[in-house]
């Protein structure tokens, strides 16, 4: 993505107090479940591990007949007697701030308790004049269930769930509604076998039936003859009052707990910036239904960002997302399905400049093999560029830039991504997006092993990887661009290795209008999904 460096924004605590994060035990609400786990076939799976989400306290393994049972006790705080029943106290949360307000004065302790049994968070305050304010960290898993505040006179409670935009307290404090909004989510796992998941819907669950299936061993080849299928206008612009949007570009994609994640791109006349926005939802044809939200809101946030990429690193069991600005900068959290979590911005290099890179380095895209992990990105200048650190010290230790392809800007200009090809023992499929004389588009090249020399595969615009000449448009769906304009392929798992199954290709792209012009800023890019035929 062509854009300039912006200003950076920054967040500033201006209340100091000790949060105690720790994992003391609690039971808030008891829950128990059994049942069978089998295989498509319906013969029953022993040795499937059996754990619950977001929590570390709760496993088992599925017997010989591929039975299993959870459970984490009968529980009693909110029928002690000390619980006050008809709570007086009201919550807010503003940001990274929760107020308490309350008729009583003096020392407060604040709680959040899960329904797996767990204090996920607490901390003391003090209350004055009725109001106590904390700072609230909302880099926490989606299971609370009540926050607890204890006083002198005893403990009151107010029911707390999760949004895509962090914790609302619930108006009326009822332990049945704010039960339902979290029982645990079970996964089972077992070699061979696809991940699963069970969302449970009351305390108390006997017989449950779970259904595993394998995993796929069918493997296919890079096609020989690529032809593609465009789908509409899937996500369209949609400004509100502080957000003037003119486009919606840059994608990345992945799937996480059922609902596909799209952080992407924004141009914001309001401030004459680019920034980033957030969606998600459970399938394409509710994608254009969904009202966006706009990174700029979560703190360090603010300012030039974009082109972002975002992505699952193992070895740190978190989350990353990482975006130009104009050198690239990253954060993580746990749970990237939660804007408002992802950690203050850091930068991959300190000075904000990356040895060897070209005047306009963008469109970082990350991945790792076994031992190295790269960044590769472009410069507008016919060059594809790549840096690295080990796996061992990723984020930090990336050194000095080295060109690994060249050509002219109508093939090579910006926009790359680079994938591990599934079922090849170290085959790699590298894309590029170039300037056509009638749009742009990507052309594609396979290595053997990341640092191996490009191969041409399907390269320029008589040939390409997805252009106008080999994309037709899905029935019912009008012409809608000219431009394969930056994009990525979909993965099945979304971690490092960023591995793409030839089996089933689709590119989330970008594209606009064909009579469009004008300035690049306002070019109204929107994002369209092609899927190989």
């Amino acid at each position: 993505m062509n854009t300039r460096q912006g200003a950076r924004g920054t967040l500033s605590t201006t209340i100091a107090l000790t949060v105690l994060l720790g994992a003391v035990g609690m039971n808030a609400h008891g829950w128990s479940v059994t049942g069978t786990v089998k295989n498509t076939s319906g013969a029953a799976l022993s040795g499937v591990a059996v754990t619950v989400k977001d929590s570390s306290n709760y496993s088992t393994t599925t017997s010989t007949s591929g039975n299993f049972e959870l459970n984490n006790g009968s529980t009693a705080i909110l029928n002690d007697a000390n619980v006050i029943k008809n709570s007086s106290i009201s919550v807010q949360v503003n940001k990274n701030e929760l107020v308490v307000k309350s008729p009583r004065d003096g020392a407060m302790k604040l709680s959040l308790v899960d329904c797996s049994g767990r204090t996920l968070w607490a901390t003391e305050a003090i209350s004055t004049q009725g109001v106590a304010r904390v700072p609230f960290t909302t880099r926490l898993g989606r299971g609370a269930v009540f926050l607890l505040v204890k006083h002198a006179d005893g403990t009151e409670y107010k029911s707390v769930g999760w949004g895509p935009d962090g914790m609302h307290v619930a108006s009326k404090t009822t332990t049945t509604a704010s039960a339902a909004a979290a029982y645990p989510t079970l996964l089972f796992k077992k070699a061979d076998f696809r991940d699963t998941s069970f969302i449970m819907t009351s305390d108390i669950m006997t017989n449950i039936s779970v259904v595993m299936s394998p995993a796929s061993t069918q493997t296919c080849p890079l096609p020989t003859n690529i032809r593609w299928q465009s789908s509409g206008i899937l996500v369209d612009i949609k400004p509100d009052n502080n957000h003037k949007i003119v486009s919606v570009k840059d994608p990345t994609i992945q799937k996480y707990n059922g609902k596909y994640l799209i952080y992407c791109t924004v141009y914001n006349t309001s401030n004459k910036t680019w920034s980033m926005q957030f969606i998600q939802f459970s399938d394409f044809s509710k994608a254009k239904d969904e009202t966006p939200y706009f990174m700029d809101q979560t703190a360090g946030f603010g300012g030039y960002k974009c082109a972002p990429e975002l992505f699952y690193f193992e070895p740190q069991d978190l989350w990353y997302l990482i975006w130009q600005q104009q050198d690239p900068a990253y954060s993580t959290t746990k749970t990237p399905d939660n804007p408002r979590s992802w950690s203050t911005p850091k930068r991959f290099y300190s000075n904000g400049s990356i040895p060897g890179a070209p005047s306009l380095p963008i469109d970082y895209w990350p991945i790792a093999d076994n031992n190295n992990f790269y960044l590769f990105f472009t410069g507008d200048d016919g060059k594809v560029y790549r840096s690295k650190t080990t796996l061992a010290n990723f984020p930090n230790g990336f050194g000095s830039a080295v060109q690994v392809k060249s050509l002219a800007t109508s093939i090579i200009f910006e926009g790359s991504s680079h994938y591990k090809v599934k079922g090849t023992a170290n085959t790699y499929l590298h894309l590029v997006e170039g300037m056509g004389s009638t749009g742009r588009y990507f052309s594609a090249w396979t290595s053997e092993g990341i640092e191996g020399a490009w191969q041409d595969y399907k390269v320029g615009q008589t040939t390409p990887f997805a252009r106008t000449n080999n994309v037709t448009y899905a029935p019912g769906v009008t012409d809608w661009s000219d431009d394969v304009s930056h994009g990525e392929l979909l993965r099945d798992n979304p971690n490092q290795k960023q591995e793409v199954d030839p089996c089933k290709f689709q590119l989330l792209y970008q594209g606009k209008a064909p009579s469009s012009g004008g300035a690049y800023e306002n070019l109204p890019y929107k994002l369209g999904l092609l899927t190989a035929q």
